[in-house]
């Protein structure tokens, strides 16, 4: 759109000539339909020549995309860690649309972080309501204790999340989390392989973060990942040999047999819960010899296996990675206690394990 058009359409409007804004004004929208100030213009317009129901859809219209801005400040508050602030923006925002996802999502986050379960499951319901299409309302209500919990985290919702979240991803993780899961990774595959290790398999490679790590000490590395625009960030880092966007059992049980040394996980297994079809590939694919490192929060006996949180993340017990890991046919199994990074201020007690396949 030419900006010239819209101050145009404002002098057509101030100078009563409202029939004509209206035509502008159209024209303006069907080329960009996310310009708020059209909206509540072609509104105006189209009230003062007595079209109040086109009016209306119109102010509704320009409600939902100030909604949607109005939410979008409110996660950039969230990412930040202020949940005060960005709370104030999301309400408003539902003020404006009371069918703004996004805000009706986010807070839901903020309630259930905040131990206020109730609240927390009305806005997820109210997201079920508006779009049930999604999956991700549903996946949260089981998390917070309504119905079974499902194995893992639906794909789209885990895509349309990453999607989302990619632009923020390094910055929010590294300086507003504390994330430490690639160094973590790294260290202990220097530690354990000092002389570095052959083609290499990244789990859940997000925007390239354990690559950039461990770049020094694997041969070709393979990233899997769902997210789209996350690879879309690794491949510029232009670390991985391969990228590959697919579910992550799904990739694995295309790899040949015995074709890597190592295979990295940080931090993916939180969306996850059942792993034993997985681990199985993962001894597969690995060569004799080969490493498995991976990362995962702690359930800290609250399971024998693992546990969908109220957060929407899976937590593992380390009895359960010890019994899957030896039915897959893993030789050596070794775990530390970590903090992996912080939620809201607050350490997340993690594990660190590593898995050996024997020679």
């Amino acid at each position: 759109m030419n900006p010239d058009e819209f101050f145009q359409a404002q002098r057509l409007h101030r100078d009563g000539d409202f029939a004509a804004a209206v035509i502008l004004l159209k024209q303006i929208l069907e080329h960009t339909p996310k310009h708020v100030a059209a909206w509540r213009l072609y509104a105006s317009a189209l009230r003062e020549i007595g079209r109040s129901g086109e009016a209306d859809a119109a102010d509704k219209s320009g409600n939902a995309i100030e909604a949607d801005h109005t939410a979008d400040v409110g996660a950039s508050l969230l990412f930040l860690g202020d949940l005060k602030r960005s709370r104030v923006f999301f309400e408003r925002a539902i003020a404006l649309d009371a069918d703004c996802v996004s805000a009706h999502w986010l807070l839901g986050d903020i309630e259930g972080r905040e131990g206020f379960d109730d609240r927390a499951l009305a806005h997820y319901r109210r997201c079920l309501e508006i779009a049930p299409d999604r999956t991700g309302p549903a996946y949260m209500i089981a998390a917070m204790g309504e119905g079974a919990a499902p194995a893992q985290a639906p794909n789209d919702y885990v895509i349309d999340f990453f999607d989302w979240y990619a632009e923020h991803f390094d910055k929010h993780l590294t300086e507003n989390l504390l994330y430490t899961g690639p160094q973590q990774v790294a260290g202990t595959l220097r530690v354990l392989r000092p002389d570095g290790v052959g083609p290499t398999i990244d789990l859940g490679c997000g925007t390239g973060l354990a690559g950039l790590a461990v770049r020094d000490l694997v041969g070709p590395i393979i990233g899997i990942d769902l997210s789209s625009e996350m690879l879309s960030r690794t491949e510029a880092r232009g670390i991985y040999a391969q990228l590959i966007e697919d579910d992550l059992l799904a990739a694995m049980q295309a790899q040949p047999d015995a074709s890597a040394d190592a295979i990295l996980a940080a931090d993916v297994f939180v969306y996850m819960g059942e792993l034993a079809p997985l681990f199985r590939e993962c001894h597969r694919v690995l060569a004799p010899g080969g490493i498995f490192i991976a990362t995962f929060e702690d359930a800290q006996a609250t399971t024998a296996t693992w546990k969908l949180e109220h957060s929407g993340r899976y937590t593992h017990a380390l009895g359960y990675l010890e019994r899957i890991s030896a039915d897959a046919g893993f030789s050596k199994f070794e775990s530390s206690t970590i903090v992996l990074r912080e939620e809201y201020g607050e350490p997340v007690r993690s594990l660190l394990v590593n898995f050996e396949r024997a020679p």
